[in-house]
This record gives C-alpha cells, sequence and structure tokens, in this order.
C-alpha cells in the first residue's frame, strides 16, 4: 500500500513535429492542487483505490486504512508499506492487530519493493495518453477493472 500524487494538468512529453523542427507545446508555470491516489495492492489488483485533493497527512492515511482498505483485506494479510513520516507505525500497527492483520516496513528509500509502485507507473503513463477531459477517477475506476 501507498500513496502517489498527480498533477491536475497532463503533459504529453513527446510529440510529433516535421524532421528538423522542435516542437513546442504550452505549458504553465502555476501550481495547482495536486490529486493523491491511496491504493493497495492484493493478489495482484490494485484495490481500495481512494482519491484525495491536496496533501496526505496521518489522520487521512489512518482513516482510508480503516474505513477503506481493511474491510477490502482478506484474513490475515500481510500489510506492506515505507517508512514515510505519515504512516506512524504504533497507530497502524494497533489498527492491523484489531482486525488480524501484519504489519511489515519496507527499507528506507526501497520503492522498487513495494509493488503498488508500478501501479502508480502504469497509470501515470496511461493518462498521457487519454483524451482531454477524462479524469482521474474514470482511469483508476478502468485501470481496477481491467483483467
Amino acid at each position: 500500500m501507498d500513496e502517489s500524487g498527480f498533477d491536475n494538468r497532463v503533459h504529453r512529453r513527446h510529440g510529433w513535429a516535421p524532421r528538423g523542427q522542435k516542437l513546442f507545446g504550452e505549458r504553465t508555470g502555476k501550481r495547482e492542487k495536486r490529486e493523491n491516489l491511496l491504493a493497495a495492492r492484493q493478489e495482484g489488483k490494485m484495490i481500495a483505490p481512494m482519491l484525495v485533493t491536496g496533501s496526505v497527512n496521518a489522520i487521512c492515511f489512518e482513516t482510508w486504512l480503516s474505513h477503506w482498505l481493511m474491510p477490502q483485506l482478506k484474513e490475515n494479510s500481510i500489510l506492506v508499506m515505507d517508512n514515510a513520516p505519515i504512516h506512524r507505525k504504533s497507530r497502524i500497527r494497533e489498527l492491523a492487530d484489531q482486525k488480524g492483520h501484519i504489519v511489515k516496513f519496507l527499507p528506507k528509500y526501497s520503492p522498487d519493493f513495494n509493488k503498488i509502485e508500478h501501479d502508480f507507473a502504469a497509470l501515470k503513463k496511461r493518462r498521457e495518453y487519454l483524451p482531454e477531459g477524462t479524469s482521474l477517477d474514470q482511469l483508476i475506476r478502468d485501470y481496477c477493472d481491467d483483467p
């Protein structure tokens, strides 16, 4: 399980231009509120996705964990997460113990060990090629429904 931020504006990184000419695209320098996706992975599928506008803090993460993720987990699941400051270890272990789950924290600076990171990367890549106006919510729904 983890969280990942998404910009509200999608910028394509590549495009077509006549041979020998550079391609320029407009892009505002203004930062907007980001949307953060909280999600987990179980049996090769992304589960319990929740979008949050703005920052994710410890209370938000723990609310998602107890109200969205825990009800979808199978009995005696192992919760694997990174060492982000919002993952208050004692509180998360307490929530997991109440439901019979085990919590394992990844070593520092090891996002490659967290399989949900691959889902986040795939979502961000897919988003670049969607028609303009497609919502992040719809992208996530479609991704979760893919076999």
